[in-house]
């Protein structure tokens, strides 16, 4: 069975909300971690509802607390 990492995600569009992942999916390196996802309904970025919200943790910080960094296209 894969090892489950669990995330918080700081600030931003998704504030507070915890995801699942399993460490095959992020990797052994935690300075790789992140996420870019699609943020639906009212919360998404009004200039570009396809923009991606970008998820990472602080250089450095705890690697299960993703901070938000802005919105990429």
């Amino acid at each position: 069975m894969a090892e489950v990492v669990r995330v918080v995600l700081y600030g931003g569009p998704l504030d507070g909300q915890v995801q699942e992942h399993t460490l095959c999916e992020l990797g052994p390196d935690t300075g790789g971690w992140g996420t870019h996802m699609v943020v639906d309904g009212p919360r998404c970025c009004p200039q570009d509802p396809g923009a991606r919200a970008v998820y990472e943790p602080e250089p450095g910080g705890d690697p299960h607390v993703w901070t938000w960094r802005g919105w990429s296209p």
